[in-house]
């Protein structure tokens, strides 16, 4: 299809200069995009592709034979957003759009070609879902009754539980990788802040303390950093943290908007969705060791 000839896919090469330093392009097409995550070790990325106006469908990039492609090809005219696959491979979670008003979880078994649909009493849609690290669970966040909080359930289906019980809209989970801790962020202070807790839900404690905007957190492969987007400095930009909340380093510096940061497997790099003159595109981030807050430490030209 045209609106995927544009795209411009990374070799081994290209990724050695993003490691070096210099923000890498991964894409050039413009389209609008959003949730990347990489899968099959780094060699891959799926996300959200505004294909059309009343189109979002899940591309995969494979940074290895310079090609993209649908990742679900029997889409049909229903939205399929925030896609996650699990950590082997077997299952997608996807928000399935219904409706202007209803958006469906939806759990897919890729090797027997199954779905499993979650659904909750009331009207509204699920949002943000992510595996356990073990691949056993799902959680995401729905708003059943009162504001969203967050939920689980297992793979098949079974046994749906609520972990959250709080004032404000939780949601966007990210879980560490032994699996003990959730992030996520919440409302309840009039503005988004970054928690953690304990995967039941108990023992939740704050992370930043800002007065506007920080969501979309996303844990490091090694557990001992958060990645998140923040607008404490006027635009929208991506922030890397210790998992305590600790030293917080700023990782873009534009009056345009990057968003939607995940890590690559290495723990080193991050891909984000950054806006420059109106077109959005993916662009591979080094992860520096330390920096000071508020202090930008890469920057993609326009």
């Amino acid at each position: 299809m045209n609106c995927f000839k544009g795209i411009i896919l990374v070799a081994t090469a290209a990724l050695g200069a993003a490691m070096a330093g210099e923000p890498q392009r991964l894409t050039e097409d413009g389209i609008l995009k959003r949730d990347p995550q990489f899968v099959d070790g780094g060699k891959a990325l799926i996300y959200g592709y505004d294909e059309q106006d009343d189109l979002v469908r899940v591309m995969r990039l494979d940074l290895g034979s310079r090609k993209a492609e649908p990742f679900v090809k029997d889409v049909g005219d229903k939205h399929h957003i925030e896609p996650t696959l699990s950590a082997d491979g077997r299952y997608m979670t996807v928000t399935e759009c219904t409706g202007n008003l209803t958006a469906k979880l939806v759990i897919r078994d890729l090797k027997e070609k199954k779905d499993v649909a979650i659904t909750h009493s009331g009207r509204g849609g699920t949002r943000s879902p992510v595996f356990s690290p073990d691949n056993a669970r799902v959680v995401y966040a729905f708003a059943e009754t009162g504001p969203q909080q967050l939920w689980s359930v297992k793979i098949d289906g079974s046994d749906k539980k609520q972990l959250t019980q709080c004032e404000g809209i939780s949601n966007w989970p990210t879980f560490t990788p032994d699996g003990k801790t959730i992030v996520f962020s919440n409302s309840r202070e009039n503005n988004y802040e970054i928690y953690a807790m304990d995967v039941d839900g108990s023992n939740e404690r704050r992370l930043t303390e800002n007065t506007i905007m920080d969501i979309r957190p996303s844990v490091s492969p090694d557990g001992k950093q958060v990645a998140f987007t923040s607008t404490r400095n006027g635009s929208y930009d991506i922030y890397v943290m210790n998992i305590d909340g600790s030293e917080v380093r700023r990782i873009t510096d534009n009056e345009e908007r990057d968003d939607y940061p995940a890590w690559h497997p290495d723990g080193k790099r991050l891909v984000v969705v950054s806006e420059r003159g109106g077109r959005f595109d993916l662009c591979l981030y080094d992860v520096p060791a330390t920096a000071t807050e508020g202090e930008p430490v890469a920057k993609t030209d326009p």
